[in-house]
């Protein structure tokens, strides 16, 4: 019974800490700076909260914690649903790429952790090449950007090297933050040990 009643006490806590981490993410999304080739793309610390609250609890974070974090988002500007759409799609491309190979034990040794993190950048930055393809176009043509969808079609695919840079540092930036916080937070027993900090 006592055992149970632990177990519940961890889901309960691990569940608090996904609130808090979603929470956080929402704030952090305040402090943006301009890519400078590209000036409507931001960076912000906003998908390691996001990444980290996987590691507690991923089924929570990802039914629960990102459309809070979609909602949180969308106050911020609720006229324009289109980007929050964009933003939590990037941040879940990173954070459960990152969360499943970690768990694999693939953020271990010496070579596999570069190759893991490649896996991530890829992740991230194939997934926003095709969805800025599908979207983009039609966002520019709402916002008047554009008047025809030629138009805002090749200037979307004239934007795509800046935006896979754009996507590319930011997986690398999410990734590289996340682990070692991540390893901290097992070695002193907040999280499980897992296979990432083995070996």
């Amino acid at each position: 019974m006592s055992r149970v009643s632990d177990v519940g006490d961890a889901d309960a806590r691990n569940v608090g800490v996904v609130v808090i981490l979603v929470a956080l993410s929402i704030i952090l999304h305040l402090f943006q700076i301009p890519f400078p080739p590209a000036s409507y793309l931001l960076f912000d610390a906003c998908g390691i909260p996001i990444a980290i609250a996987m590691f507690f609890d991923a089924k929570t974070t990802i039914v629960a914690g990102i459309p809070a974090f979609y909602i949180g988002l969308l106050l911020y500007r609720p006229q324009d649903p289109i980007g929050p759409f964009m933003k939590i799609v990037a941040e879940l491309s990173t954070s459960y790429p990152l969360y499943l190979l970690y768990h694999k034990g693939w953020f271990k040794g010496r070579f596999k952790p570069l190759l893991a993190s490649t896996v991530v950048v890829f992740s991230r930055t194939i997934v926003m090449n095709v969805l800025n393809i599908l979207i983009d176009p039609f966002y520019f043509i709402l916002f008047h950007w554009f008047n025809s969808y030629d138009q805002a079609l090749a200037f979307t695919i004239a934007s795509l090297p800046f935006i896979s840079v754009f996507n590319i540092i930011v997986a690398i930036y999410v990734t590289w933050i996340t682990i070692p916080v991540v390893r901290e937070l097992e070695r002193i027993g907040v999280l499980p040990i897992g296979k990432g900090i083995k070996g």
